[in-house]
């Protein structure tokens, strides 16, 4: 039966934005399900907290610094230079409350809400989810710098850690900010054509001159930053690590220019600058020899936290387009009651669910591969630019989904949605582009990640198997995965260069996608053992129907006989376990019928 009108419901309805938590069953099952009964409460304590927080505080401060976005000052009033960025005050409440949370200092210094080390890190990039879902530009950079910068320097540097590391995660009002230089005019993404240059000085310190053309965080107090030592070689192995302080000992600034200031598409409450190193003192950072191999530890962990960000920008989407149709009556019945805005909605609800489950596995994957688990390093190696790729394509989806389903008022920027699209493109685009992270699967899986990555693609969909609502699929997965596995093989077989790169981003859509839909099939099992309801697979079984294209959502996407359960299949709650049976089974079923055409 379709929705009745709401008589109460009318115009244009207001998004009520409270609580981020407790309407995200995903989040809650999943994170208890990664971190563990012990870690629990004291995770649970800080995801509600951080879900109350994050919308009635961040959201409009974001909103409020996003209007009033930085501005440089070259020159005091002597004529002077002293390139200072005046930020507005909502920028600073934005990196202050996050710091004082302990969004930064929990994964890396144990004590946090009394937890015996640092924090989990599937529970760190749960609580970057929250937070992202309203501030993608501050915390979603500045913050999220100085973890990897705190990272970088623990794995790299012991010195420079035992100095700066407790100053980056300082979560008492005293903490360092931190940027990551890259870019060049002279190579983009080809950072190995970067010209800065590195002179060492008898006292052996480091003194750097050069320009780097993209330099995001430009306020910040520490950059990390690449240059080549003078007689090293060309390419990136030629470039050594740098630590490069705002202000140096004895209080005068260090010598670097500000000249100007990015007019960005968006995050624009976030400084990016373009800056010359004037000879500017630096400490070398760990191996010379290592420098690119050192900054990307900085660089993948930024990945991670962009899978978290996707993931953000996902379930903002579906939250807002699903208050919204909710609260929005239209053509005589509620919006949300339409065929097509339902299926639509859908759509929203499952790449949100399975975005958060990426965030959550490759979040889980950065600690078995630092705790040395066998096999997770050369998964890892793989999962992070895959799912830093599919997620940033299919946030962007989203983002422009979610603002047509808002209609004129979704592209007005009173509302929310034009600044979470802005804002996601940029993430984007930050940590490398689609074909860079796609080349970087290709090399990934020339240095012998592969069979790591299928090992356990493979063993999380036959767990997925069995006698769980979602075992249909799992032979589908397995043999989509050995198709995969053969694509792969061809590839690494062909000798023509240009020839092997060209398959590559089509390869690593398909590969994101086994990766995560192994992941939800296994937990849409679990889901259903721990709670009796088959929402988790059913929309495990619409997420993997993807792997045969439109003719394979078809068969689960258009029977209405899903209606009779689209409020808890889109808002969460219990769905009977045969119904996530059913839209396996269908999906499974069609899927074979595509494969055998094939």
């Amino acid at each position: 039966m379709p929705l009745p009108v709401d008589p109460g419901v009318r115009h244009i309805p207001q998004v009520e934005h409270t609580d981020w938590y407790t309407p995200d069953e995903h989040l809650r099952w999943l994170v208890r399900r990664s971190v563990g009964e012990a870690v629990w409460p004291v995770a649970e304590a800080a995801l509600q907290e951080a879900g109350r927080l994050v919308p009635r505080t961040i959201e409009p401060l974001a909103r409020t610094a996003d209007r009033h976005p930085p501005v440089l000052h070259q020159y005091d009033a002597r004529g002077e230079r002293v390139d200072e960025i005046e930020l507005h005050p909502a920028f600073w409440q934005l990196m202050e409350i996050p710091n004082r949370f302990g969004l930064v200092r929990m994964g890396h210094v144990p004590g946090w809400r009394g937890l015996s080390g640092p924090a989990p890190r599937a529970l760190v990039s749960a609580i970057e989810y929250i937070w992202l879902q309203a501030d993608q530009a501050v915390a979603g950079c500045p913050v999220a710098m100085q973890s990897a910068m705190a990272r970088a320097l623990r794995r790299n540097d012991a010195e420079l850690a035992a100095r700066f590391v407790p100053r980056l995660c300082d979560d008492t009002g005293n903490h360092m900010s931190a940027a990551m230089l890259l870019t060049e005019k002279a190579g983009g993404s080809d950072v190995g054509a970067n010209e800065t240059v590195a002179v060492r000085q008898d006292d052996g310190s480091w003194r750097l001159s050069g320009e780097k053309w993209f330099a995001s965080c430009a306020h910040n107090d520490l950059i990390l930053t690449t240059a080549r030592p003078e007689g090293a070689g060309p390419g990136t192995r030629g470039l050594g690590l740098f630590l490069v302080p705002r202000v140096l000992d004895d209080g005068s600034r260090n010598s670097y220019v500000i000249h100007r200031l990015k007019d960005k598409f968006g995050t624009r409450a976030m400084p990016s600058a373009e800056l010359g190193f004037r000879g500017a003192f630096a400490w070398q950072v760990g191996a010379l020899d290592r420098g690119m191999k050192q900054m990307l530890d900085m660089v993948n962990v930024t990945r991670v936290g962009i899978a978290a960000q996707a993931a953000a920008v996902m379930r903002r989407s579906a939250y807002e387009s699903l208050m919204h149709c909710a609260g929005r009556n239209a053509f005589g019945r509620r919006l949300d009651a339409h065929p097509l805005m339902r299926d639509t909605l859908a759509e929203l609800v499952v790449d949100a669910t399975a975005g958060l489950t990426a965030a959550i596995g490759v979040a889980e994957m950065l600690e078995a591969s630092d705790a040395g688990v066998p096999g997770a390093e050369g998964t890892l190696r793989l999962l992070t630019p895959l799912f830093k790729m599919y997620g940033s394509e299919r946030q962007r989806i989203c983002a422009t989904e979610a603002m047509e389903v808002r209609g004129g008022n979704g592209a007005i920027e009173d509302w929310p949605n034009a600044r979470v699209l802005r804002d996601g493109y940029i993430h984007a685009i930050w940590e490398g582009p689609g074909n860079i992270m796609a080349l970087d699967v290709l090399r990934a899986l020339v240095r012998g990640a592969g069979p790591d990555w299928l090992a356990d693609t493979e063993r999380r969909a036959e767990a997925a198997g069995g006698a769980g609502p979602v075992a249909p699929l799992a032979d589908v997965v397995i043999r989509s995965l050995r198709s995969v596995e053969r694509e792969i093989a061809t590839v690494l077989a062909t000798t023509d260069g240009d020839a092997q790169q060209l398959p590559m981003r089509r390869l690593a859509r398909r590969m994101a996608l086994l990766s995560a839909g192994s992941r939800l099939a296994e937990q849409a099992r679990d889901f259903a053992q721990d709670t009796g309801s088959g929402r988790l697979a059913w929309l495990a079984a619409r997420y993997l129907s993807r792997l045969g294209g439109e003719d394979a959502l078809a068969a689960l996407a258009d029977d209405p006989g899903w209606f009779r359960h689209a409020p808890a299949l889109l808002h969460g709650g219990p769905v009977p376990v045969e119904v996530g049976e059913v839209a396996a089974r269908a999906v499974a079923a069609r899927l074979g019928a595509v494969g055998a055409a094939a």
